[in-house]
Order: structure tokens, then sequence, then C-alpha cells
């Protein structure tokens, strides 16, 4: 049981134990700030790379050029065929016909290629279909189920290779930021968790008369370990505090930036973003916590004996 008085004193006795051994405190904040830090930047590097990988995948397709003179329907047959394809999310197709009208308005303002394309007798553009994978390491399969004989009559090229380094790059660096980020985190928290769970330990060790003392006049378990839950909460609040800032100006410039590189729009939207900059403030907050305290209900197990 406990009531406000006694609340008040073992908040008042955390802050006194954070102060009189301020160089340990100092030292375990510093340590959860650099971890708080490290989950940041992967945080960060993580929200980049997903924006920039998407605004890629959605420019990325596999285009097939039919050949010219190819019958409509023929084409409509082998877009049903490849629309029943689980690989394959979305097919759009270019009719000859509209790819020879998209070029001449995309070019309306050149008069050589305006003239040329007056004295054409025919049109020398192909019926092509854009194809667009559900995944990225679904298109390597697609491009070569598209070179099979079935569409050897029909299809005149596949361009897709000059896709594949893009796509393999997207891949690999994808990997790399899932594996590479989870070893950093889970060992920088690993670190931080040893930081606090020594610097509690020593705590206690320094207070251990003041315990005895306290056992002895019939203080509860609660009154006597809350202190050092205190303690460790205040590691928590500023690590949290600290990394908050200094993150600030990176997520609201840096980040909309290199985002805005890629895609304008998804940059607009990031950079006024403050709810995703508060809700990223209460995660490092629950993950400080979470390190704190169970570094610190691990050193009073083992080391407070009441």
């Amino acid at each position: 049981m406990f009531d406000s008085i006694s609340f008040l004193r073992v908040i008042k006795t955390g802050l006194t134990n954070f102060v009189r051994n301020s160089w340990l405190s100092m030292a375990a904040t510093m340590v959860m700030t650099i971890t708080l830090v490290i989950f940041s930047t992967l945080f960060l590097l993580f929200v980049m790379t997903n924006y920039s990988i998407k605004t890629i995948k959605n420019t990325v397709d596999i285009s097939v050029y039919f050949k010219i003179g190819l019958a409509e329907e023929q084409i409509r047959n082998i877009q049903d065929s490849l629309a029943a394809d689980a690989r394959i999310k979305s097919l759009e197709y270019v009719s000859a016909v509209q790819a020879f009208e998209d070029f001449k308005a995309k070019h309306a303002n050149d008069q050589l290629i305006t003239q040329s394309l007056n004295e054409l007798s025919e049109n020398p553009l192909p019926a092509t279909l854009h194809i667009k994978a559900a995944r990225l390491e679904d298109y390597p399969q697609i491009a070569e189920s598209l070179k099979q004989d079935q569409y050897a009559n029909f299809v005149d090229k596949v361009n897709f290779e000059d896709n594949r380094l893009v796509i393999e790059r997207l891949n690999k660096i994808l990997q790399f930021i899932i594996t590479f980020g989870l070893a950093l985190a889970v060992i920088f928290a690993l670190i931080a968790i040893l930081v606090i769970y020594n610097t509690i330990t020593l705590t206690i060790y320094n207070r251990k008369e003041e315990v005895e003392i306290m056992r002895l006049v019939g203080a509860t378990n609660w009154y006597i370990r809350a202190p050092f839950l205190t303690e460790s909460f205040l590691y928590s609040i500023l690590s949290t505090f600290i990394t908050a800032g200094l993150f600030l100006p990176v997520f609201t410039k840096v980040v909309p930036a290199v985002i805005g590189y890629v895609s304008p729009q998804a940059g607009e939207v990031f950079a006024g973003s403050l709810t995703s900059y508060i809700w990223m403030f209460l995660a490092l907050f629950a993950i400080a916590v979470v390190l704190s305290l169970s570094s610190t209900l691990l050193a009073i197990r083992k080391y407070l004996k009441i």
C-alpha cells in the first residue's frame, strides 16, 4: 500500500540517487541515447528506403512489344492468359494506334519529327503490354516465361534486361537494411541493458546501508525498490528527449529532402507529418523504458535482498 506522500518520497529518492551518482547517470543516459540514436537512424533509413523502393518499383515494369500487324484479338487472348498469373499485379495495354498518337503528342513541338510522321504511310510503332509484378523477385521469372515458344509468333521483344540490374540492386539493398539493421539494433540494446544493469548494481551497493535501515524501520518492498526504478525511468526520459531533439531537424529537413528527390509528392507529405514524428518519439520512449526497466529489475532481483 502507498499514498501520495510515499509516492513523492520515492520520486525524490530516485532523483537524489540520479544526482548523487551523476557520472554513472550520465554514462547510462549517454549509452541509452546512443542506442536510441541507432534505432532512430535505422527507422529513418528504413522509411527513406521504403519510399524509394516503392517509388522505383512503380516505375519498373516489363514491356512486351508485339509484332506489327498482330490482330487485336490475339493480343487480348495473350493478355487474358497473363492476367491469370498470380505473380502479375497489373497489365496496361497500349495499342499501336494509341502509341502512335502518344508519340505525336509528345513531339508536337518538334517540327522535323512532325513532318516526318506526316510522310509515313503506315504506323511503325507496335502494340505494347506493360506488366507490373506483385513482387520485385517475380520479374525475372515472368520475363523468362514470355520467351517461351507459345509466345514466339506473337511477341517481337521483351524489354526487361534494362531493369534487371535495378531490380537486383533494390533486393540487395532491402535485404542488407533488414539484416544489418536488426543485428545492430540487438547489439546496442544488449549494451544498453548491460550498462544500466551495472549502474543500478553500483547504486544498490552504494545505498546498502540505507536499504538496511529502511528494512529495519519497516519499509515495504515496493518502497525500497521503487527509487531504483525511478532512477532508471529518468534515464529513459532524458535519453528520449535528447534523441528527439537531435533528430528533429533530420526528420523535418533531411528526410523530406531525400524522399522528395525520389518522389516529390511523398516528400511533401512526409515533411508535414508531425504525427509521424510524435509516434516515433513515443516509440523511442517505449523502447527506452523497456530496456531500462528490464535491466533494473534484473539487477534488483539479483542484488537487492529484501
